[in-house]
């Protein structure tokens, strides 16, 4: 009678238990999203209380559909290779590629960054207006970032650098021409550094970015519905609007 009764019970506690992870509409639902030290989109250190507006609209969007997100954050190539692996399902904050779009599922667009160059005030670009006229000039770039393919197929040769740190000081020796990334993200840092009208910046094209899904985690697809769902509530009530306010 023992067995038969433990038996039972034991019955009963699968029947009770969830098995895997938690329904996702559920409030109890949890994602790990991986990002990397990008300010403005991710900031791995607050700066007053502020997180980073990519950060910020992915973990309200989700609390809106009632999961909790966790943004972790590790060196770039570490997150996009633990993603596309399938060990986490989401990457902040990611462009879309056409390599890229083979190991991942795009979000609905959660900012822009335009790119171009910083150059040095006072130097000559008159004559710079597309990235094509960048050809034989010294541009330096972290390579690792997606508009840079384009930059190569023009054929413009990168001096390569490994933060945009070392471009702004690079530029400033005038070791380089000019140093190629992002607008918001070059004039965040630019001010972080202490500097203020050194350089200028001249834009040439706009990127969406995006919060990506791995096509080998089994719960991509169904979350990246649920984030677009909440990220589109965000949008329509003026949240998104209110969080980027808080950058400008």
């Amino acid at each position: 009678m023992a067995i038969r009764s433990w038996f039972w019970v034991a019955l009963l506690v699968v029947g009770i238990l969830p098995i895997g992870l938690p329904t996702l509409g559920h409030p109890a639902g949890s994602v790990i999203i991986l990002a990397t030290d990008y300010p403005p989109f991710d900031i791995a250190e607050p700066e007053d209380d502020r997180l980073g507006f990519d950060h910020e609209v992915a973990v309200e969007a989700f609390k809106r559909k009632g999961i909790t997100a966790e943004v972790v954050y590790v060196p770039w190539s570490r997150a996009v290779s633990e993603t596309e692996a399938g060990n986490y399902p989401g990457l902040l904050t990611c462009a879309h590629t056409v390599e890229r779009a083979e190991h991942f599922l795009f979000s609905a667009p959660i900012s822009q960054e335009a790119y171009g160059v910083f150059y040095r005030t006072g130097h000559p670009v008159e004559n710079i207006r597309s990235i094509a006229d960048l050809t034989g000039q010294r541009v330096a770039s972290v390579l690792e970032y997606a508009p840079n393919a384009g930059m190569e197929r023009q054929g413009v040769e990168l001096v390569s650098i490994s933060t945009d740190t070392a471009g702004f000081k690079m530029l400033e020796l005038e070791r380089v021409d000019y140093f190629h990334t992002g607008q918001a993200a070059g004039q965040h840092l630019k001010k972080k550094l202490g500097y203020r009208n050194e350089f200028g910046f001249r834009s040439f094209v706009v990127w969406d970015y995006f919060l990506c899904f791995s096509r080998k985690h089994a719960d991509s697809e169904e979350l990246r519905q649920v984030f677009n769902k909440g990220l589109a509530e965000l949008r329509a009530d003026g949240t998104y609007d209110s969080i980027h306010a808080r950058y400008r």
